[in-house]
């Protein structure tokens, strides 16, 4: 069976279960499931650059694929490959930042690699208290906390000079995700950096969305499905690229835009703080 009609499948199972309200709960049951497959098959030998390996529970809430402890370590390495690259291309480079925030960090599938970083401090921070936990006891060189849902995040204005999010907005309702891009713009110095991902045109290919739906998208609007669930992996939000530019990042300027950039297939963002507001003057919020 192809992976489009496989998806489709899927849909509709996840359709008749929401309506019987068990659609998280058997998106719950799969994830041990998926967890306690890789608990089998894995070795003793998790360590990765003398950092531990996260528990398979916690990994796959990450994403079905990442119960798999290798595939876990490989696309966090790539995404850090990523953000440095996205970053230089802006001018600049992690290691002159004197601070960097992973807003949903999970359990450290990122940020584990910033670890070696020369003077950048690093923090992180995720909705779940368990993907906490297990960064603040085994990532040490990360100042890690929990947020709630909605804004605002436990920092200062002004606090960073990059802030990245993977598979965050994505798993928002619409009136989340605005809010959330303001508080970004809040904690975020002047010209610093936001970058975001997103499930974009990629993904349509993979009949996710239904008919009426895919129009809704080709028309410029953001399709949000299961959003009752909001900030769960049932959640989830598809963005066209146009809207996430002229709408969603509005108060932002796009620096650089990848379409199905990395290995999940997201669109990558890139935003800047503007040094100036529209008004003329430094922004402070």
């Amino acid at each position: 069976m192809s992976e489009p009609a496989l998806w489709g499948l899927r849909r509709k199972l996840l359709d008749a279960l929401d309506k019987v309200g068990l659609a998280r709960p058997a998106v719950g049951a799969y994830e041990l499931a998926l967890a306690a497959k890789a608990n089998l098959a894995e070795r003793r030998s998790s360590a990765a650059a003398g950092l531990p390996v996260p528990p398979a529970r916690l990994r796959a809430q990450v994403g079905p694929a990442h119960a798999d402890a290798a595939f876990f370590l490989r696309t966090g390495r790539t995404q850090a490959d990523l953000i440095r690259s996205l970053v230089r291309e802006g001018g600049s480079s992690v290691e002159d930042l004197e601070a960097i925030l992973d807003f949903g960090c999970g359990c450290g599938r990122v940020l584990r690699h910033w670890g070696e970083l020369p003077r950048t401090r690093v923090f992180g921070c995720d909705i779940d208290p368990r993907m906490v936990q297990w960064c603040d006891a085994n990532l040490p060189f990360a100042v890690v906390s929990v947020n709630d849902l909605a804004p605002p995040l436990p920092y200062a204005d002004s606090a960073f000079d990059l802030v990245y999010a993977f598979s965050v907005f994505t798993h928002l309702s619409v009136q989340l995700q605005h809010a959330w891009m303001r508080d970004c713009l809040r904690v975020l110095r002047p010209d610093g950096w936001l970058l975001m991902s997103t499930l974009g045109e990629h993904y349509l290919s993979l009949k996710r969305l239904t008919e009426s739906e895919e129009q809704a998208f080709r028309r410029g609007e953001v399709v949000v499905l299961y959003q009752h669930s909001a900030g769960s992996s049932l959640c989830s939000a598809y963005h066209p690229p146009d809207y996430v530019r002229e709408r969603l990042g509005a108060d932002f300027e796009l620096v650089t835009f990848r379409p199905a950039a990395d290995e999940g297939r997201h669109d990558l963002h890139l935003f800047r703080k503007p040094a100036m507001s529209r008004a003329g003057t430094e922004q402070s919020l």
